[in-house]
């Protein structure tokens, strides 16, 4: 009998960040964010030049809704839509 393989987690949400870092995409939104989920890519992504916040504004070290955005204009804008459904 073959070796089971183990199941890999998702890597959808990391591949969005990541496609956001290489400049591919201008904005991610994303809800329900554990710490978890986020945290450990907030230095990737600022390195990368993107800006981690919250739908708020806040710093976003205790996960939830989350913006990551190329530029502060941009998230600015955002955090603006947002503030409608949120």
């Amino acid at each position: 009998r073959p070796p089971r393989s183990t199941p890999k987690p998702s890597s959808a949400a990391s591949d969005v960040y990541k496609r956001q870092a290489e400049g591919k995409l201008d904005i991610v939104i994303q809800c329900g964010n554990k710490i978890w989920d986020i945290h450990p890519l907030i230095p990737i992504i600022r390195a990368a030049g993107g800006i981690v916040s919250t739908w708020k504004g806040d710093e976003p070290i205790n996960g939830g809704k989350i913006i990551v955005a190329n530029n502060e204009k941009n998230k600015n804008q955002m955090i603006k839509l947002l503030k409608t459904v949120s």
